[in-house]
């Protein structure tokens, strides 16, 4: 498969309004994983574990 690079402005899967940056959550449950959020609605659009 080809993978093709393209300039776009990514769609927030919840609220639908276009996303130039995620916020990470830094507190609670959250401090094991880094948790990226919408910044308009707030949503969480992904989760990862963080490396030590």
């Amino acid at each position: 498969m080809k993978a093709e690079k393209k300039d776009i402005t990514p769609v927030c899967p919840h609220c639908e309004q276009r996303v130039e940056k995620l916020v990470v959550v830094k507190n609670g449950w959250f401090t094991d994983y880094r948790v990226y959020c919408c910044p308009y609605c707030e949503k969480i659009v992904g989760v990862n574990m963080k490396l030590s």
